[in-house]
């Protein structure tokens, strides 16, 4: 990572914070690489959600009830400095890249020296009718996780749209209740990115072994029901009835702040070998990031990445 000059710390912007945007495993390992870096540096965190930090790479094994809820934040702690302030529950909603600071969701301003986008990414939902009948989840966040914790007592049939790694834990979890389970993959194989056809299909016997019944290269085509879900009809006319639909069909980065700010933008947002975007005050980093083409759906690059940016 390059230098930043000393002169664009002179002055006002001297005294201003570190922004990060993003409370997420990747964002709070900024905010500890940061510190431990630069000790004397302060620090704003905004998280959009209301819980306290957690590791969201745990939340299938919550559902599961292998650990405990309150354990998903046990290795997500920050740095006991009164430097360094969370404001958790607080979306930021804007940035203003020429004045240097973020606008959140109270309309409150808040100046930054340096900027990292840190926003991650949403589930990707597929524009099919009755994607938006109650009983369709998605699993991303701790909210989505305790809606199918409270869901998993009463379903007796779920389907799972998505055989990536994230829709397989989904299956795991919601199988461990004696539910019914139906695992809807569009490729011919599941985890069709991380695997090849032999890992594939050990993958798919240890799926099957536990007794979640596999569907590969189809989809949905429409989900039905009245007042709530009552099945879905795949695009080869297979009809599966059932009571709960979980969408795990991939991710979508969250640009929007950076699209609204005029940065540069493909599927994610673009950065350098040093995780700066086109506008040299901002960086960006995790699943919203895009680095040489590609946008990494996975933790462990994240990570690394906020090592770079630190």
């Amino acid at each position: 990572m390059s230098a930043i000059p000393a002169a664009s710390f002179e002055g006002q912007t001297a005294s201003r914070p570190v922004v990060v945007v993003g409370a997420g495993p990747v964002g709070v390992r900024l905010v500890n690489e940061l510190h431990r870096r630069m000790p004397d540096c302060p620090i704003v965190l905004y998280g959009a959600e209301r819980w306290s930090p957690y590791n969201r790479v745990r939340l299938s094994s919550a559902l599961a009830g292998e650990t405990a809820w309150v354990d998903l934040m046990s290795d997500m702690r920050l740095p006991a400095s009164p430097l360094i302030e969370t404001r958790l529950g607080c979306a930021v909603v804007a940035v203003d890249p020429i004045g240097q600071c973020v606008i959140d969701a109270q309309q409150i301003l808040q100046p930054y020296r340096l900027l990292v986008l840190a926003t991650g990414s949403a589930p990707h939902m597929p524009s099919i009718p009755g994607i938006d009948l109650p009983g369709v989840y998605a699993f991303r966040d701790m909210d989505n996780a305790l809606q199918l914790a409270a869901r998993r007592a009463r379903t007796h049939r779920t389907v799972v749209l998505g055989g990536g790694l994230l829709g397989i834990e989904a299956a795991r979890a919601m199988q461990r209740s004696n539910t019914e389970v139906f695992l809807v993959e569009h490729y011919d194989r599941l985890m069709p990115r991380q695997l090849d056809l032999g890992g594939s299909e050990a993958l798919k016997r240890k799926v099957e072994e536990a007794e979640i019944q596999v569907i590969l290269g189809d989809g949905p085509q429409r989900i039905y029901g009245n007042s709530r879900v009552e099945g879905v009809k795949l695009r080869s006319g297979q009809v599966i009835l059932c009571d709960t639909i979980i969408v795990a069909a991939g991710i979508r980065p969250n640009i929007e702040l950076a699209r609204q700010a005029r940065l540069n933008v493909g599927r994610g947002i673009r950065v350098d070998d040093s995780m700066r975007t086109s506008d040299p005050s901002i960086l960006a980093i995790g699943e919203c990031a895009e680095h040489r083409g590609q946008v990494y759906g996975l933790v462990a690059p994240g990570l690394e990445q906020a090592g770079v940016a630190a």
